[in-house]
């Protein structure tokens, strides 16, 4: 996830931003010139994509530094293969574990932690993808926390040079703030270069800055590995996906947005809130607007898939969309029908997915009725 109180009204601002300039997202090639396509469409990275088609996030779980509530049996794994997930993405807060310089040990219980959900996923023939999750030193100062960040890898790939190619690393999720892509672009290749010393076959996944927005895409420069798969996020349309969302910043604190505008009565706001003029003009438009052209519909995250869509064509670079979802305040029928929309526009561009969560805020599963919640299997699951 994206969001913290501190900075959430910042985001919530870039975010509506990428939305009003969706329909001027038109792909072009990257800015930096070092950036060169890869050839062969057939490399590891494209065979690993395969097993990373349909999966979900375990969130607010081993990356919590919050007492969530979230907990995970032997059993949950066999049930989330047994709805089709083909993956699950594991935020992890190693840093949360990690020692004093220059060595940064990672303490062994966080080892336990993370190996009961690999041996348990794999055993249920889950591929696993496992990141460093709110590693919010490296986001203030990337240069500074960089050697931090080689010597969690260097364990973490250790730890685990001899499981199987199901098993696959993502760097850092939703680098920002002074982790630009400028900044992590030179950091990346180092971090790369540690892994493949215990792991020369491992898959790794990578995120562009400004939170893995797809529009920043055009900044990233990779090292020439055929096995790097790149991962971006997509929360769009970002006031309806996060209405109610208490860290999401004030603006956020609306509620009542259906999937897809037009409602058949206008939206309007409490008067008590303190909404940002830009805001109240997404809600006119809301309000007013043909669905083809209103700014909570498919139109929100459909030219951004098609921009990962054709950035990966020209790259030779498999795109995996991270993290998507929409919280649970919006209205049961309308996240079955973003759910469902997002899902079709993602596999007809043949771009993989892990939706934001099983099992927490966003969730697919309904742990008090012990299944899914109504509807979710169809979104994501049916034709």
């Amino acid at each position: 996830m994206k969001i913290v109180a501190s900075c959430g009204w910042l985001l919530v601002l870039a975010c509506f931003n990428l939305s009003l300039c969706a329909a001027d997202l038109v792909f072009q090639p990257s800015n930096p010139p070092e950036m060169k396509p890869l050839t062969n469409h057939n490399s590891p990275a494209h065979l690993a994509a395969k097993q990373f088609r349909r999966g979900v996030n375990l969130g607010d779980y081993l990356e919590a530094s919050w007492n969530s509530g979230i907990s995970f049996s032997p059993e949950d794994f066999a049930r989330i293969k047994a709805q089709g997930f083909d993956h699950i993405r594991v935020p992890v807060g190693w840093h949360q574990y990690a020692g004093a310089g220059p060595g940064f040990e990672l303490k062994p219980e966080i080892f336990g932690k993370v190996d009961f959900v690999v041996t348990n996923a794999l055993a249920n023939k889950l591929a696993v993808l496992i990141n460093i999750h709110h590693f919010n030193d490296f986001d203030r100062d990337p240069a500074g926390s960089t050697e931090k960040f080689i010597a969690i890898w260097r364990q973490v790939a250790a730890h685990y040079r001899i499981q199987p190619n199901p098993l696959a690393f993502e760097l850092i999720n939703e680098p920002h703030d002074a982790a630009t892509t400028a900044a992590i672009n030179p950091i990346y290749p180092k971090v790369i270069a540690e892994i493949r010393k215990s792991n020369p076959g491992r898959t790794i996944f990578v995120e562009p800055g400004n939170w893995g927005n797809i529009p920043e895409l055009k900044n990233l420069v990779l090292p020439p590995d055929d096995n790097l798969i790149v991962s971006v996020h997509c929360y769009e349309p970002f006031f309806f996906t996060h209405q109610g969302a208490s860290w999401a910043g004030a603006d956020a604190m609306v509620t009542g947005y259906q999937f897809p505008g037009p409602p058949v009565q206008p939206l309007v706001p409490d008067p008590a809130l303190e909404i940002k003029p830009h805001v109240r003009d997404l809600i006119a438009k809301y309000n007013t607007l043909p669905t083809e052209n209103n700014p909570i519909s498919a139109q929100a995250f459909k030219e951004n898939l098609q921009y990962a869509r054709a950035w990966s064509d020209h790259y030779g670079r498999p795109v995996h969309i991270g993290e998507f979802g929409c919280y649970i305040r919006a209205d049961a029928e309308s996240r079955i029908r973003y759910y469902t929309q997002f899902r079709r526009t993602a596999e007809e561009l043949k771009l993989g997915w892990a939706m934001w969560d099983w099992s927490a805020n966003f969730r697919y599963w309904d742990p008090q009725k012990n299944q899914p919640v109504a509807g979710m299997r169809d979104a994501l699951f049916g034709k």
